[in-house]
């Protein structure tokens, strides 16, 4: 009997973008939980902006089969960082979800290309051990009237990512836990910075890196960014500068059609072997070896 995929979302301002993400997923989902502060206060301690009558909506009008469960609880401990409320909610949520089979957990700006190929992939996925599916990012950074600035980055193993799914969750930092890494040849589209400038600004004030780098700093370097001058970037990410080596600029006027984009022109994924050497405890042990004697 397959494992059931559990996909779990945290809900917050940003609720609808929803309407993407949820129908990628839904078909292929066992159970769907919206994970949502009952305060509507964020990880940072601050009160977000939420439409209420939209959200419960659009939650009816994306719930045929009723799947989705909407659970609310207070995840703005006062005492705890944003990163550690971020990390107890996500714990929350997959406890409220049972234990068994795979919980994926994706935040409602992670849009899933070809999410019925990766669940056939999680369910010809066998494992005794406990362990994480990790998945790299197209990460939208920008969107202007001729296309959104894409991240580009060559190296599929260098592509900013999570670890998505898990069939133990632990999660300690985010989405991060101690257990073993399984990349998966499939991509997710973030859309992360490719926001409206209020967006981005309520983004920058409650996320769980908020104490992590200089968010005005980099709010004006964002606002700057045109189709004159993006191609001059290099290593921009705000946590870890190299991960974000330079941009592309994607013809695409919403959502949807970058979707149809990547589905139609899927990214470059590397070959079984390459895959598979990665994937591999004892070759993960040989590198850190190998590492540590340099």
């Amino acid at each position: 009997m397959s494992q059931p995929l559990k996909v779990e979302f945290c809900v917050a301002y940003d609720w609808y973008f929803l309407a993407h993400s949820i129908p990628l997923v839904y078909a292929e989902a066992d159970a769907i939980c919206l994970a949502l502060d009952k305060d509507r206060i964020s990880w940072a301690g601050q009160p977000f902006s939420f439409d209420e009558q939209g959200f419960r909506e659009l939650v009816t009008s994306l719930d045929p089969e009723g799947k989705i469960t909407v659970y609310e609880d207070d995840f703005h401990l006062p005492d705890l960082a944003p990163m550690q409320n971020e990390s107890r909610q996500r714990r929350l949520m997959a406890e409220r979800m049972g234990e068994g089979g795979w919980h994926i957990q994706l935040d409602a700006d992670e849009y899933f290309l070809n999410f019925s190929g990766f669940a056939a992939w999680l369910h010809n996925f066998k494992s005794s051990r406990p362990l994480n599916i990790r998945c790299p990012y197209i990460t939208l950074f920008k969107q202007l009237d001729e296309g959104f600035l894409v991240v580009e980055q060559p190296d599929y193993f260098k592509l900013d990512g999570n670890p998505v799914a898990t069939n133990k969750p632990a999660y300690q930092y985010g989405r991060i836990s101690e257990w073993f890494n399984i990349y998966a040849p499939f991509y997710i589209l973030h859309q992360s910075w490719a926001r409206a400038e209020d967006e981005i600004r309520e983004k920058v004030s409650n996320w769980g890196h908020k104490n992590d780098f200089d968010t005005d700093g980099y709010l004006r370097f964002w606002l700057g960014l045109n189709t004159a001058n993006f191609q001059g970037v290099r290593n921009f990410n705000p946590l870890k500068p190299a991960t974000w080596p330079g941009l592309q600029l994607v013809p695409a006027r919403q959502v949807e059609d970058l979707v149809t984009y990547y589905n139609a022109h899927p990214p470059l994924v590397p070959n079984k072997a390459r895959l598979a050497w990665e994937n591999s405890v004892w070759a993960s042990r040989f590198r850190k070896i190998l590492s540590a004697v340099r």
